[in-house]
């Protein structure tokens, strides 16, 4: 009977979530609210017709609604309120700079202090599991490198949301796979939160798909970027799930907008100002479509996803399993390179 009524809360509050994002996104779409900013289309855009931007702050107030009544109902703990204060901290100031554009210094800054926040919040084990072992780290040698590598990720993540359908399939897929591992672990109310998320993302879903009726917009990027990142510490120091699953799992998200910023950067460009140089807008410049590349990009985080879940169970084959992530994601660059290549050759 237990098992019955885990079942059915485990489906409808996911299901609940879903319906009520699908519902007042198409409310608010079919009213051209003033909520959603207007992305105007510049030369660097990959669509052509003005759309509006921010989709993203209905997926934020359903999960923080949604994850405050699990809270309330569930296991409640001060440190999982404060951190979601700050994931909606990220929303808020997403929200502004997609109506008031805010210059990269104050975005940087606002960042620093809310993830600074979440990190002192959440971080309790200074143990990590990495590649079968256990290792105690400082807390001088934790803090501040996990403060960067977040602040990081919630970036990536934002560098990630520029083409129709894309941020919201990998999230969907990621947060999904989360959830599973969450309630493995009998972590149930954070596996109930986490799916949450994922069918907020899945209703966004419908409006993103190519053509967008509606972009994510920082508001929505940002949060969700922090949201990742504080799932990651959590289920590594609270959960003592291996690090290197996150590594997989995150895989093309970091890969991709790493791999471009290292490249601008080589070639000293600018690698604040917008461009169309991700591996995703590579493919896109030369004839895919939106729909093809969140197909392609999708099925290789659905294999991430296989590889990151044989290491939760296997933990000593973190290893191994990293190398083969590595040797896909290079596969997937060539693959691009080759796109563009046959592109050159059929217009020489």
């Amino acid at each position: 009977m237990t098992h019955f009524i885990d079942f059915l809360e485990f489906f409808f509050v996911p299901l609940a979530s879903f319906l009520l994002t699908l519902i007042i996104l198409k409310f608010l779409i079919d009213r051209q609210s003033v909520v959603f900013s207007r992305d105007i289309p510049n030369l660097r855009s990959l669509h052509i017709v003005p759309t509006p931007r921010g989709g993203g702050i209905i997926c934020l107030i359903v999960s923080l609604l949604a994850g405050l009544m699990v809270g309330i109902f569930a296991s409640f703990e001060w440190w999982m309120l404060g951190a979601g204060a700050c994931i909606a901290g990220l929303g808020i100031v997403g929200f502004i700079d997609d109506h008031r554009a805010l210059s990269v210094r104050k975005k940087i800054l606002a960042q620093s202090i809310l993830i600074g926040v979440m990190v002192g919040l959440i971080l309790d084990d200074r143990s990590w599991h990495l590649f079968g072992e256990v290792f105690v780290f400082p807390d001088v040698f934790v803090f501040w490198p996990v403060l960067i590598l977040m602040i990081w990720l919630v970036n990536l993540t934002n560098f990630i949301d520029g083409a129709d359908g894309l941020l919201g399939a990998h999230g969907a897929i990621i947060t999904i796979t989360l959830g599973l591992w969450f309630y493995a672990l009998d972590a149930h109310a954070l596996s109930l939160i986490t799916l949450v998320v994922s069918g907020t993302l899945l209703a966004f879903l419908r409006f993103n798909w190519s053509p967008a009726q509606i972009f994510f917009g920082d508001v929505g990027s940002l949060a969700l970027g922090g949201w990742l990142a504080a799932i990651m510490l959590i289920g590594i120091t609270r959960l003592g799930l291996p690090a290197e699953a996150f590594v997989i799992l995150y895989g093309y998200i970091v890969f991709d907008a790493s791999f471009t910023l290292i490249r601008r950067l080589s070639a000293g460009r600018n690698v604040f100002l917008a461009h169309r140089d991700h591996l995703y807008q590579r493919l896109i410049v030369k004839g895919k479509s939106h729909q093809q590349v969140v197909l392609v990009t999708g099925g290789l985080q659905v294999i991430l996803v296989v590889l990151a879940s044989i290491n939760v169970v296997l933990e000593a084959s973190g290893v191994w399993l990293l190398v083969i992530a590595t040797a896909i994601l290079g596969l997937f660059t060539l693959y691009v390179c080759s796109v563009e290549r046959r592109d050159r050759n059929g217009n020489s």
